[in-house]
């Protein structure tokens, strides 16, 4: 029986087992992929960001007598390095490329690239196109991004004699690129951010309490600066004329209460009783100050798209709230 093309369920190697469907098309060359269907909780752009960020899949299939198990790499997902990338091949090998043989007379082959990015994959579109996808599949240090695809066409003279196809995808876009935001842009604006300063009391109130008795820690926020889940949105002239949203989030609480103690990384505000899960007790009487350090981390998006987590974090301590421990003393009354 002969199997060209058929319908395949894909698993890919994350965390965990990841199911979609694709066509599979047989060639020279092995399997290729002809087209992507993503699952009801996975849209088709988020399939090919996945692809671009794990370009492996494991695939298993039976269909009509038609078997296929072992692993595939997508057409095209090839990463180049900034180096490869700066000296792509300028024609075929065989019209003055490595490994030439003697030019006959007249126009001789040449190539033309083009690069786009990666989000155009997604999109559909030749357009310019900004997702976070593209941004997060450059990792910090594995330059600068985002994932721009390389396209390339045979010209003749001044006349294409091939369409366009990729041949593969580079963090390292060339500077005739189009201008595109980039992840150390979207990190610099995140340090940048004015984070709204957290400030614990107590319970007892007053910030007043007794040797040994149990006292209940809250977290509040000021009125300046951004709080969990308030956007702040970046000057578009800062980021080439686009939009870029940063969604604050705490990671967690380190809760400091001035006696040396501390408590481990939480997510919990605190509260208070009976309710309140952040709670110490001193041992001894006196002042202590006593404050909360903050981890942040944030969400992002480029132009409405979809929010994607910023890989990195940064830790604020909190200003000092000074917490009087007081001694109570027995009074016999009549």
């Amino acid at each position: 029986m002969e199997c060209s093309t058929q319908r395949a369920k894909m698993l890919t190697d994350l965390q965990k087992p990841t199911h979609f469907e694709v066509d599979l098309v047989r060639g020279s060359d092995g399997w290729r992929v002809a087209n992507i269907m993503g699952v009801d909780w996975m849209p088709h752009a988020l399939v090919v960001g996945l692809m671009a960020i794990c370009p492996t899949w494991i695939v298993r299939w039976r269909h009509r007598g038609c078997r296929f198990e072992g692993t595939i790499r997508m057409v095209g997902q090839v990463r180049i390095s900034g180096r490869e990338a700066a000296n792509l091949p300028a024609a075929p090998a065989a019209a003055g490329g490595a490994g030439a043989v003697a030019a006959s007379s007249g126009p001789q082959p040449r190539y033309e690239y083009r690069f786009a990015s990666a989000c155009e994959r997604a999109a559909g579109t030749m357009g310019d196109s900004n997702c976070a996808w593209a941004l997060l599949a450059c990792p910090v240090g594995g330059g600068p991004g985002p994932l721009t695809d390389i396209f390339r066409r045979t010209v003749v003279g001044t006349t294409p004699v091939t369409g366009w196809s990729q041949v593969g995808s580079t963090c390292y876009p060339p500077a005739t690129a189009r201008p595109a935001v980039t992840m150390a842009m979207i990190l610099e604006a995140f340090h940048l951010t004015r984070w709204a300063t957290p400030a614990i009391a107590t319970q007892p109130e007053g910030n007043v309490t007794l040797v040994g008795l149990k006292t209940f820690y809250r977290v509040g926020w000021s009125a300046e600066g951004f709080e969990p889940g308030e956007v702040d949105v970046i000057d578009p002239a800062r980021m080439l004329g686009h939009q870029v949203q940063i969604r604050p989030r705490v990671q967690s609480f380190t809760y400091v209460f001035g006696d040396g103690q501390s408590s481990p990384p939480t997510t919990s505000a605190g509260g208070t009783y009976p309710n309140g899960d952040v709670v110490h007790s001193y041992a001894t009487a006196g002042r202590y100050a006593a404050r909360v350090d903050v981890t942040w981390t944030a969400d992002f998006r480029v132009d409405g798209g979809a929010w994607a987590p910023i890989p990195d974090q940064v830790v604020v301590p909190g200003p000092a709230t000074e917490v009087t421990v007081k001694t109570a003393k027995a009074v016999l009354v009549n």
